[in-house]
C-alpha cells in the first residue's frame, strides 16, 4: 500500500509540468504529511537500537525538503521573488545528515556524534551564508571543490546502504540527492525546477514506504547467528557490518572455530567440531562474540530476539557442518 501511493504520486508528476504556485505548495504538502506518517509508523521498528537519531535526522530533513518547496509555491502565488535556489540548497544538504549520522551510531559516541552531524550541516550550508553575508540574491555557487565533495557524499551513501535488503530506498535516496543537487555537480549547467524538486519528494516518499515494508525482504528459517547478523548488516549499512565482519573473522581465526563470516552469514570452513563438546564451546564463544560486538548498536532486548544467550539444547550452529 505505501509504494502504491509513492508510485502514484510519481506517475501524476510526471503526467504534469508545474509551475511554482499554489498547486506545487499543495502537492509538496500531502506528500509532506504522507511521508511524515510513514517515518511515524516506521519507528517502532528502530526500538532498542542506536538509529533512533538518524531516523530523526530523516524525519527533519523530509520536513525541511517538502516545506521548502511548500513556501516556495507560496513565494510565487503572493509573486514574491528571489531566493529559490537558496532555499532548495538548504534543504538539499540536509539529506546527507541521515546517512552520516547512520555512520556514527556506535556507543558511546553515538549522541556526541550528532553534534559532528550538526557542524557539518553548517559546513555544507556555507555557500549560502556566504550569500546573505553580501546582502545578495545571486545564485549559490559551491563551486568545483563542493561539487566533487558533494558527488563523494552522494555515492558514498549509496555505497553503505545498496549491498543490504534496503537497496530500493537507497537507489531512491541516492536519484532524489541527484535531482536536488545537480546544478551543484560538475559540468551542470542547469537549475533545480519545481517539477525537479518533486520527483525527489516523490522518490522519497517511495523509498521510505519501501523501508517500511522491509525492502526485498529477509529470508526465512535462519539460524539465530544469521538472523542477528543479517538483520544488523541490513539496518547499520556496509560500514559497520564490514567493521564487525572482520573481527569476528579475526576471533574465529585466533580461536580456531572452524568458520568464517561472509556477507551472507556464517559457513564452516574445516572439518572440526564434530565432537558435541566442541560444538557447544565454539557456539557458545561465538554467541559472546556477537553479542559484545552488536551491543555497541543495540540493547539486550534486540540481541534476545534474534540471538539468544547460549544455550547448547537449542538448535543453531551445531547444524553447520551440514
Amino acid at each position: 500500500m505505501d509504494r502504491t501511493v509513492g508510485r502514484l504520486a510519481l506517475f501524476l508528476l510526471a503526467q504534469l509540468i508545474l509551475d511554482p504556485g499554489w498547486l506545487s505548495a499543495a502537492a509538496s504538502l500531502l506528500m509532506g504529511i504522507a511521508g511524515v506518517v510513514l517515518l511515524w509508523r516506521g519507528r517502532t521498528a528502530l526500538r532498542g537500537t542506536t538509529l533512533v537519531l538518524p531516523w530523526a535526522w530523516s524525519l527533519l530533513a523530509w520536513v525541511v525538503l517538502c516545506g521548502s518547496e511548500c513556501v516556495i509555491g507560496v513565494m510565487h502565488a503572493q509573486e514574491v521573488s528571489g531566493g529559490e535556489d537558496q532555499i532548495r540548497y538548504l534543504a538539499a544538504m540536509t539529506l546527507f545528515c541521515p546517512q552520516l549520522s547512520q555512520v556514527g551510531s556506535k556507543r558511546p559516541q553515538w549522541i556526541t556524534w550528532q553534534l559532528v552531524v550538526a557542524i557539518f550541516l553548517l559546513v555544507l550550508w556555507l555557500p549560502v551564508f556566504q550569500v546573505w553575508a553580501f546582502s545578495s540574491i545571486g545564485h549559490v555557487a559551491p563551486g568545483w571543490m563542493g561539487g566533487i565533495f558533494l558527488a563523494a557524499l552522494i555515492l558514498a551513501g549509496f555505497l553503505n546502504n545498496f549491498p543490504t535488503r534496503f537497496s530500493p530506498t537507497a537507489l531512491c535516496l541516492v536519484i532524489a540527492q541527484i535531482n536536488m543537487t545537480y546544478t551543484y555537480l560538475p559540468m551542470a549547467t542547469t537549475e533545480v525546477t519545481v517539477n525537479g524538486a518533486l520527483l525527489a519528494m516523490a522518490l522519497g516518499l517511495i523509498g521510505i514506504g519501501s523501508a517500511i515494508q522491509g525492502g526485498l525482504g529477509c529470508p526465512e528459517n535462519l539460524r539465530p547467528e544469521d538472523r542477528a547478523w543479517i538483520d544488523f548488516r541490513d539496518s547499520f549499512g556496509a560500514f559497520w557490518a564490514v567493521r564487525v565482519m572482520l573481527r569476528v573473522n579475526d576471533s574465529a581465526a585466533r580461536y580456531e572455530w572452524g568458520l568464517w563470516l561472509s556477507w551472507n552469514g556464517f559457513h564452516q570452513v574445516e572439518i572440526v567440531g564434530s565432537h558435541a563438546d566442541f560444538r557447544d564451546g565454539v557456539r557458545e564463544a561465538l554467541i559472546t562474540c556477537l553479542r559484545k560486538l552488536l551491543g555497541d548498536f543495540v540493547d539486550d532486548a534486540w540481541l534476545d530476539t534474534r540471538l539468544p544467550r547460549s544455550n547448547t539444547r537449542k538448535k543453531g550452529f551445531e547444524d553447520l557442518e551440514a
